[in-house]
């Protein structure tokens, strides 16, 4: 049995863990999830009756079940009966590869449309519709558990195109075998509800699921690990979690199914906890996040920076010429005054198109500095793409830190290649590793580095990718991608993106300041959070039908991130148009929200 040291968990997650029956978990930001759900996987683990039981961890991402495996490792537990991953992996690895041949679409075999193709074929699809225009930018759906898709443009008549080029798109997907990532969803809920029998097999082998950032999930993914749940009559066990306040991704289809509704669903009952102690930002913080909930959750700071002299501070009058200038100087101040580290440092906005337009202008602003995020890795982060998994173990170093990473990484490259029929059957994760390690490769462009790299770990273990037509596939899939992605990059201000020194910060630790969207650092904490661009139409979205909602949650999201210092701006002159002669006004829950924001002299920070 599983046992931890007297003081490592606060009452609440030792009631969450010990607790015998499915549970419905509230979590509040900063409340030590990961550190609970490490906790109870770990004791599940070690209360397994037989090897042919698995624990299942959904996750949203997989960064998130990298980084809860590895915490789990960490804690001595066997993982060896440990499946972690998304909900499109858990129904390629459990549905539909196993019992494909029980569905008439997929009997004869797919395989997986990559994200580049997807783009490159709806794109050329898209170019047959005009008035209204539609791009692939345009294509946000999801599936249904009736056997339709949604789409979430307000625009009626643009979603009779989007209907339109869609049944062409999946017409012509049917024709190549293959299915995107929302038919993996579809065909695996139609293959649980037309064969009972997977489901009752599946519940046998997984006495205890979690499902994690349960307000992320969609109604097919709700039904889908439901399915298995309730074949086995309450006795799999669950351990939903989540905070309804960061539902971010309603237009995705995501939302917190109410408890009663999942009891039904479920056919048993959950009992609801929650972890209500904040131990990441200070009490100042805390009440000013808190203005933006959406659900009566209780947040209660508890953390060592509780009493921290934050600084809140809100600009709506700095112009978008005047923007880099007002970002260089709060991260200054942040730096030399309040002596916060630049790799504590965000920089979040609603899309990706605002970040992408200022952060070159603050690498020249700030050359001493250095800026990274998820949305600036100069190649294809297709995660399904056999190559990409190859490139993590290219890419990093063989430190110690990276050591039980790289092993894990190194096991699914030869899962994956065994798969495609190489013979690796002599070959341990190890010995793999120690081939990466003694390749050396003397080349600055990141992509030829790499096609060298790959080139010749395929000489060290005599592989002929031509000979085996899905390496091959991948291989110009992932080279393909990653050439369109640096000339976006490139395009958008990032003429050296494509050296190796930028790959290789993909993989690394938090290096420098980080520039992404607010999507993109849900689930992270950092000292100083600047968030810029809150206007009205990206937050709220003005295609979000529920805008006014969401928008709160997104602002709660950014927000709650902060531990110590918040700096939010609403720039001027951004979307000037007929329309908006003056530009986009701030969001709304901004000019709402009376609140006594800090005043901070920047001048002097040049």
């Amino acid at each position: 049995m599983f046992i931890w040291e007297k003081g490592s968990l606060n009452e609440e997650q030792e009631v969450a863990i010990l607790e015998k029956d499915s549970v419905l978990l509230i979590a509040c930001p900063g409340s030590g999830k990961t550190r609970t759900l490490t906790y109870k996987i770990a004791y599940e683990l070690s209360r397994l009756n037989s090897n042919k039981e698995f624990v299942i961890a959904i996750t949203y991402t997989n960064n998130a079940a990298d980084e809860i495996k590895e915490r789990v490792e960490l804690l001595g537990v066997d993982t060896r009966q440990l499946w972690i991953g998304t909900i499109h992996s858990f129904c390629m690895e459990w549905i539909l590869k196993p019992y494909h041949l029980y569905s008439d679409r997929l009997k004869k075999g797919f395989k997986v449309c990559n994200s580049f193709d997807t783009e490159k074929l709806l794109t050329e699809l898209c170019k047959k519709y005009s008035n209204p225009k539609v791009t692939f930018y345009d294509f946000q759906y999801y599936a249904t558990i009736n056997g339709t898709y949604k789409f979430t443009s307000k625009n009626s008549n643009q979603n009779k195109h989007i209907k339109a080029i869609l049944q062409e798109y999946f017409g012509i997907l049917k024709e190549n075998n293959q299915l995107d990532f929302e038919q993996i969803l579809f065909y695996a809920y139609e293959l649980l509800k037309s064969k009972p029998i997977i489901s009752t097999i599946l519940c046998k082998l997984f006495p205890f699921v979690l499902i994690d950032e349960y307000q992320d999930t969609k109604e097919i993914q709700y039904h889908i690990i439901s399915k298995i749940l309730s074949a086995n009559n309450g006795c799999s066990k669950t351990l939903i979690v989540g905070d309804p306040n960061q539902s971010i991704y309603h237009s995705l289809g995501g939302y917190p199914m109410p408890k009663d509704e999942l009891e039904k669903l479920l056919g048993f009952d959950l009992i609801q906890l929650s972890l209500d102690k904040n131990y990441r930002s200070s009490e100042t913080i805390i009440n000013y996040f808190d203005y933006y909930k959406t659900f009566a959750t209780p947040i209660i700071a508890f953390g060592n920076e509780k009493d921290y002299n934050s600084l809140i501070t809100y600009n709506l009058s700095v112009s978008l010429d005047n923007l880099i200038e007002e970002i260089a100087k709060l991260i200054l101040y942040n730096v030399r005054e309040a002596g916060i580290s630049p790799n504590e440092i965000c920089i979040a906005a609603p899309q990706w198109v605002q970040i992408a337009s200022i952060t070159r202008k603050l690498m020249i602003r700030l050359p001493d500095f250095s800026f990274d995020g998820p949305g600036m890795a100069p190649f294809s982060r297709d995660i399904e793409n056999f190559w990409f998994k190859v490139s993590r173990i290219v890419l990093t170093e063989p430190s110690p830190y990276m050591y039980v990473r790289r092993l894990r990484w190194g096991k699914e490259v030869l899962n994956e290649l065994d798969a495609a029929g190489v013979d690796v059957s002599n070959l341990s994760n190890k010995e793999f590793l120690k081939i990466c390690n003694s390749i050396e490769v003397n080349e600055n462009d990141g992509l030829t580095y790499l096609r060298s790299f790959f080139e010749r770990i395929c000489e060290s273990l005599r592989i002929q990718i031509q000979n085996f037509p899905l390496l091959e596939e991948h291989h110009t899939s992932f080279f393909a991608s990653s050439e369109n992605r640096i000339q976006r990059l490139i395009d958008e201000g990032n003429p050296f993106i494509g050296e190796i020194e930028n790959f290789r910060k993909v993989f690394r630790q938090r290096d420098g300041i980080t520039v992404s969207t607010i999507h993109g650092v849900k689930g992270e904490e950092y000292d100083t959070v600047i968030g810029f661009a809150l206007l009205d139409d990206y937050v709220p979205h003005f295609n979000d039908a529920n805008g006014y909602e969401n928008s709160k949650k997104l602002l709660y999201v950014l927000a709650s991130r902060a531990r110590k210092n918040l700096h939010l701006i609403s720039e001027t002159s951004r979307g000037i148009n007929y329309y908006n002669p003056e530009g986009k006004s701030p969001t709304p829950h901004l000019l709402e929200y009376n609140y006594e924001y800090s005043i901070v002299a920047l001048d002097n920070f040049d």
